[in-house]
């Protein structure tokens, strides 16, 4: 295949998910705690952290009591710096389907409904901060305290799982 989709990895999404735990409970955790929550291997989900710690987004605390911890202030860190991050920069233009270089038709089948998505996925991404993801309320808002798992908020509108 040699067409370009904006596509979220599993590696991007654990690596968005894990930041999202981190801003969620607003301290530090460790890869395995991040691990369990998320259902994922310890070992890849450390690698994907140290990418972001590359980036000055976490930082890693070793020894007891280790882990990694949000490296700038939730409000500072948006979705799409952990994209770029883990899958580095997005391009703009490019083929947006598998077989744009084949293609058959004059215009593309799709016209502009993939250009139209990836574009508003990237300015989702562009205008989202942890800090509003760890701000959401529950969905039931009689609910006073969000439900915990491990100590941390369970956002039922957010989805924990790659």
């Amino acid at each position: 295949m040699s067409g370009h989709m904006i596509a979220l990895s599993e590696a991007a999404s654990l690596g968005l998910h894990g930041m999202g735990l981190l801003a969620a409970s607003k301290k530090r955790l460790s890869a395995h705690e991040m691990a369990g929550i998320l259902g994922v291997s310890e070992a890849h989900l450390t690698k994907i952290f140290q990418r972001l710690v590359h980036e000055g987004l976490v930082d890693s605390v070793r020894g007891p009591g280790g882990g990694f911890e949000l490296g700038r202030p939730p409000e500072k860190i948006t979705l799409m710096s952990i994209y770029r991050a883990i899958e580095g920069a997005p391009r703009e233009k490019g083929e947006l389907c598998s077989c744009c270089e084949r293609c058959p038709f004059t215009h593309c089948l799709f016209g502009t409904i993939l250009e139209d998505s990836a574009r508003s996925f990237l300015n989702c991404l562009a205008g989202v901060t942890l800090n509003t993801i760890a701000l959401r309320a529950p969905e039931d808002e009689s609910q006073k305290e969000p439900q915990k798992e491990h100590g941390i908020p369970i956002i039922s509108n957010i989805p924990m799982h790659a």
